[in-house]
């Protein structure tokens, strides 16, 4: 078996992995790196030159989903994800190709992107499926977002994992990945494998108190949130807290939460879910956005890295603001205006530099992968033969290699892209 790598090689974004038996070819993930120094480049992986039998999705972000369409001018492979992957996937890669009209980029038309649809076959957890003679998969729950899998792969006798994006810890809205069984081949992600994340309960109280000390002011929070799990997660916690003022929800997470309620069995607690969903202020026109700030209040809305959405609206007037506050509660990636804003108090509006240093401005690591002892303990877990190390910026993919050989003993790499892996001269 060879594995290459299209994508996600020593970087985050646009996942890809190639594995080719003498019979089959099968691709995990096909997606899209966002952003870019102008936050308006979408870059795809490497082509897939020839036949392909099937596509693998370990979940509907874009980076791992949003460059799947491609594949249908050429090809017409069998898309295996778990069903509460598919609504998602759809939304989010209709609203990329929405937004990659409106910048004039490339992108797949509409009759590829339903070609794609069309072979789609849902696949639930825990079930072994054979997508060619000399290939079986199964999926896992990956405790990312809705839907996120990982995926244990058998061949010719031998077992490879892919993680995928996970988390081996409990969120409000997801259980943590289960302890995998062992396997030859592992393939890992490393977005913080050389990190540690806060502590969550104290992450929580510290998020929570500092809501709260705004409103007491009497101001008002903007906490700019990931459509799909982040906003969903941020909901539910200001319900489970307590939160005494309006909270409201807007932008695309109120459609993604639509979907969540739609797959109970996937999300930890599921009346508690409900239950936030029942109490919050769903945002549906323009008109409610201009009510939000009469009284001290808290926004949840999209997006997270303040590239667009409805935020944008928020933003001039919670600037006007006394006691007001813009929490981030995901990573901003250097170049988005979140980052910029985050690092130097200041965003662009129609070509000319805001100065916001007036309103307070914080980031609460709300992640949803795993950190760096997260990624050791489930490597220890596999006792892998061969680790291949990847969705990780260059320095953290080879921080993890090096602890792997150091502790495990065993073949371990940080790929680079293009780069092809005979798995028998290893295993």
């Amino acid at each position: 078996m060879e594995i290459q790598f299209l994508g996600a090689a020593r970087e985050v974004g646009r996942s890809a992995i190639l594995l080719q038996t003498k019979q089959s070819k099968l691709l995990l993930d096909y997606g899209l790196k966002l952003g870019g120094e102008d936050n308006r480049t979408a870059l795809r992986p490497l082509p897939v030159h020839g036949y392909l039998d099937a596509v693998i999705l370990s979940h509907a972000h874009l980076d791992h989903c949003g460059a799947i369409p491609h594949l249908f001018q050429s090809a017409e492979p069998s898309v295996y994800m778990n069903p509460a992957t598919l609504p998602i996937t759809e939304m989010l890669i209709r609203d990329s190709m929405h937004i990659a009209r409106q910048r004039k980029q490339e992108t797949y038309n509409n009759s590829t992107f339903k070609r794609m649809l069309r072979n789609v076959k849902p696949v639930p957890y825990n079930q072994f499926h054979s997508p060619t003679q000399d290939i079986s998969f199964k999926f896992s729950d990956a405790g990312h977002i809705l839907g996120s899998c990982m995926t244990q792969i058998k061949t010719n006798g031998m077992n490879v994992f892919y993680t995928g994006d996970y988390k081996n810890t409990d969120t409000h809205m997801h259980k943590g990945a289960k302890k995998p069984g062992e396997s030859e081949v592992l393939i890992i992600e490393a977005t913080y494998g050389a990190r540690e994340h806060p502590d969550r309960k104290k992450l929580e109280k510290d998020f929570i108190e500092s809501i709260r000390a705004v409103i007491e002011a009497g101001g008002s929070v903007v906490l700019p949130a990931f459509a799909v799990g982040r906003t969903q997660e941020i909901v539910t916690l200001l319900y489970s807290n307590k939160i005494h003022a309006p909270v409201y929800m807007d932008g695309m997470g109120r459609a993604i939460s639509e979907i969540y309620l739609d797959y109970s069995k996937n999300v930890k607690d599921y009346d508690e879910f409900y239950g936030a969903m029942k109490w919050v202020n769903w945002i549906t026109h323009h008109k409610q956005r201009e009510q939000v700030f009469n009284e001290p209040s808290v926004v949840v809305t999209t997006a997270g890295m303040l590239s667009g959405g409805p935020v944008m609206e928020y933003l001039p007037e919670l600037r006007t603001l006394r006691n007001s506050a813009l929490f981030f509660t995901g990573f901003q990636v250097p170049g988005t205006p979140g980052r910029i804003m985050l690092e130097e108090k200041k965003m662009e509006f129609d070509d000319v530099n805001v100065n916001f240093s007036n309103i307070d401005i914080k980031y609460f690591d709300f992640s949803a992968h795993c950190d760096e002892h997260g990624v050791k303990k489930f490597i220890s877990g596999c006792n892998p033969k061969l680790v291949l190390v990847q969705h990780g910026e260059e320095e953290q993919c080879e921080d993890v290699v090096d602890w792997v050989e150091q502790e495990i003993g065993c073949f371990a790499f940080a790929p680079k892209l293009r780069e092809k892996f005979k798995v028998e001269d290893f295993v």
